[in-house]
């Protein structure tokens, strides 16, 4: 050998400077969760706290496009955006319906709240059940949350079905801002849900 280096040695030398280099030169990724509203008054007939009650929260589907690490926002009607750098901690399906069920827990308020699939066994006075089809950021800047929801009893009977649609504009245009947004229509959907169920036992109550 004449000490000089081989062309195969020299190309994977360089390819390994060129791949720290990016490394280096990446940015670096930003999670985000949504998060459980502040600490509210009840939602009772005049702001009064109802008895507790044995609720179960699902299940919430989400469309397919939704449910990834990215968060994904609109570019146009038709046209979605992937963010590279700034992803969901968990699956947003998992997150959506934890901060539900921890947001009608403080709201009604209950201890007993479960999160769908519950055992068998676990008594449920009221279940609410989720269809999201659109939570994300519209091309306009506006954050939406879109659902249609059912509130049935505990053997299962409907007791009330909605579609509902959550608008809030965030306060700058990066991720965190958004995310923020699509907390406070969670937060004003999750008081809706809680103001029915409180309502329907209310009236049961009365009867």
């Amino acid at each position: 050998m004449n000490g000089k280096p081989s062309m195969t040695i020299r190309v994977a030398l360089m390819g390994g400077w060129l791949a720290l280099a990016g490394c280096a030169g990446s940015e670096p990724v930003r999670y985000y969760v949504l998060s459980t509203a502040p600490v509210a008054a009840p939602v009772g007939p005049g702001g009064a706290a109802v008895r507790e009650l044995a609720v179960g929260v699902g299940p919430v589907e989400l469309p397919e496009y939704l449910d990834r690490p990215q968060i994904v926002t609109r570019t146009s009607h038709n046209e979605l955006n992937m963010a590279d750098f700034d992803r969901w901690a968990e699956s947003l399906k998992d997150n959506t319906t934890r901060v539900l069920a921890e947001n009608l827990a403080a709201l009604l308020p209950s201890q007993r709240v479960s999160v769908y699939p519950w055992k068998r066994a676990t008594p449920v006075d009221y279940q609410v059940t989720v269809q999201v089809t659109r939570f994300d950021r519209l091309e306009n800047g506006e954050s939406v949350l879109a659902a249609r929801w059912r509130v049935l009893d505990g053997g299962g009977k409907e007791l009330l079905a909605r579609a509902s649609t959550y608008r809030d504009t965030p306060a700058g245009p990066d991720y965190a801002a958004t995310v923020a947004a699509m907390n406070q229509n969670l937060e004003a959907f999750s008081r809706d849900v809680a103001s029915r169920i409180a309502e329907s036992s209310s009236a049961g109550s009365g009867r």
